[in-house]
């Protein structure tokens, strides 16, 4: 299996089996208010999805990590309105934002950057069609061998082993339940929706997380959902395969907080605030610098990927994303 099949195994498995239904083991779904008709849904697993609710209808930002996740965030939904859920706004194409789509009605109008929806249907479609034809049902075979094997010399890792097979089983199970939905409304740079009395702008600042990322502001209400160009608090994923570019992620990072903005709703995290956004920024200047650096020392790649945390990153969550965001943006500046 190549490194980038095996990486796509390990995220569908964590979106897939973190529980029975997809999401975190003993989670409590619910809609809690931002701003003013403006919710954040709290205990899914994935990216925050955000809705705003307004007398002609509801505007949604992401669709949850799973079909089961989409059920649950249209029932929050309509725990606080009857309008129907006019649009969705994808803030880019990663699984954790996207899968969630087909639990939403078909008169929905769901909104994307370009590259988004090229995106969804050139990577995420063909990698999951073939993890759910290929990849996953070898793995599931294997398992049950390997289960096999033990039931018969009554080996001591037996109950960890069909625990394994288990979550392997329902994993593929809801995969196959997965059905790919695509943007109705793409646009390139800007887009604005007037729901309620209220406009809604989706902007694309250029390549960051990924080549397709948007940002959902609400000039009424000074909030901004920035999808993953921020990880409040924690080490963000780079979106190499789809064209992220750090130094471009900076500029728009620093672009949206000169906006009014009183919250930020980030991809992933606590809601927090501009300078909560800017501390992203901040991140991944320095992490440039640092990199920078080992570059013009001669380290290599191997050499570079064993930098300890910088001391003021240091307790960010997901240590593990370090030693990538050092490969992504070594090989950045190599190509530069």
């Amino acid at each position: 299996m190549k490194k980038s099949d095996a990486v796509l195994v390990f995220v569908v498995m964590l979106l897939f089996t973190s529980s029975a239904s997809g999401l975190p083991a003993g989670a409590e779904v619910r809609a809690v208010p931002v701003a003013n008709g403006l919710y954040l849904v709290e205990g899914l697993e994935g990216g925050n999805v955000a809705f705003l609710v307004t007398d002609e209808g509801v505007l949604v930002v992401d669709s949850g990590t799973s079909p089961e996740a989409g059920r649950l965030i249209m029932a929050e939904i309509a725990k606080k309105t009857d309008k129907p859920v006019k649009y969705l706004v994808l803030t880019h194409y990663h699984g954790d934002h996207t899968f969630g789509l087909q639990a939403f009605p078909s008169s929905t109008v769901i909104i994307a950057q370009q590259n988004t929806a090229d995106n969804i249907r050139h990577l995420n479609e063909p990698r999951i069609r073939g993890m759910m034809e290929k990849a996953m049902p070898e793995m599931v075979a294997a398992q049950k061998l390997a289960v096999d094997k033990l039931r018969k010399k009554k080996g001591k890792d037996l109950k960890k082993e069909e625990e394994r097979l288990q979550e392997l089983e329902a994993g593929l199970a809801q995969l196959r339940e997965l059905r790919f939905v695509y943007p109705a409304i793409t646009f390139q740079t800007k887009l604005s929706v007037f729901l309620g009395g209220q406009e809604v702008e989706v902007v694309h600042l250029g390549r960051a997380h990924t080549d397709g990322d948007a940002l959902v502001h609400f000039p009424g209400l000074n909030v901004l959902h920035t999808g993953d160009l921020l990880f409040a608090a924690s080490y963000p994923y780079i979106g190499v395969e789809a064209g992220a570019d750090t130094a471009s992620w900076i500029a728009a990072i620093e672009r949206a907080a000169s906006w009014e903005v009183e919250t930020v709703i980030p991809g992933h995290g606590r809601i927090t605030d501009k300078q909560g956004l800017l501390k992203m920024a901040a991140y991944l200047s320095e992490l440039r610098e640092a990199v920078k650096g080992a570059i013009a020392a001669g380290k290599s790649l191997a050499e570079a990927k064993k930098m300890a945390p910088l001391p003021s990153w240091k307790g960010f969550d997901r240590e593990r994303q370090l030693p990538m965001n050092i490969e992504a943006v070594y090989n950045e500046l190599i190509r530069k």
